[in-house]
């Protein structure tokens, strides 16, 4: 039985679905049990992802896929997971876990919209804080990959380049840091520049992309990457 929602907790939890998907049983079994817990959500584990029914009452649900790359590979989940984003009324978010930190598997992560991966050596306490992220509309990658997601235009899990056309690479470098949740002081530190001139970058990119804050400028990057 899913866990019910308390007053005060997030609003979101009431309508996320959570699919955690592999074949270890009893490892998805205790992460379910660990996120309906901590998160109260409502998780089902099941050993692959097939398109849910939908019923009047649940469209318009969020559904969370967790997949385990520990003993299978995700290409059997991108083309149902595509059919479902198009054929539902539903938001779906796929997540990897338990995956190896390889370059090239989290650039095809990216290009095939996933919207973040936690690796082998993540712990769950990283984990409940990246799955908040996602929930919120986020990416959870490294600094490195949201680097290269935004500013190189030759990498396959680059951006369009008409959809950061109009940002320097100094703006698009500081919408990387706040895509991960940085704090102004923490983009000062990372750039050597001071937290007046972090303020005023982030004035014109907001300007740029047409947002109002931080959350907002999060989900501009998620939502290009979910358009490419």
């Amino acid at each position: 039985m899913c866990p019910a929602r308390k007053k005060g907790e997030p609003a979101y939890t009431a309508e996320t679905l959570v699919h955690i998907v592999g074949s270890n049983k009893l490892q998805n079994e205790l992460l379910a049990l660990y996120l309906e817990e901590q998160l109260k959500l409502c998780c089902q584990v099941r050993p692959d992802f097939d398109l849910p029914l939908e019923t009047e009452q649940s469209a318009g649900q969020i559904h969370l896929i967790l997949f385990d790359c520990m003993d299978a590979s995700p290409d059997s989940l991108w083309e149902q997971a595509q059919k479902a984003d198009r054929e539902s009324k539903s938001l779906f978010f796929i997540a990897l876990f338990n995956a190896d930190m390889d370059e090239e598997f989290t650039r095809k992560a990216m290009a095939r919209r996933a919207r973040g991966i936690f690796y082998r050596n993540t712990s769950l306490k990283a984990m409940l804080k990246g799955l908040l992220a996602i929930l919120d509309g986020e990416l959870w990658y490294s600094r490195e990959a949201l680097s290269q997601f935004l500013i190189e235009p030759r990498s396959q899990s680059a951006l369009p380049e008409n959809a950061t056309a109009d940002l320097t690479v100094r703006e698009k470098e500081i919408l990387t840091r706040i895509a991960e949740g940085a704090s102004n002081k923490e983009i000062a530190d990372s750039f050597f520049i001071s937290q007046h001139t972090v303020k005023s970058h982030i004035y014109n990119i907001y300007k740029k992309i047409g947002v109002t804050n931080r959350l907002k400028a999060a989900q501009w990057v998620a939502k290009q990457h979910k358009n490419y």
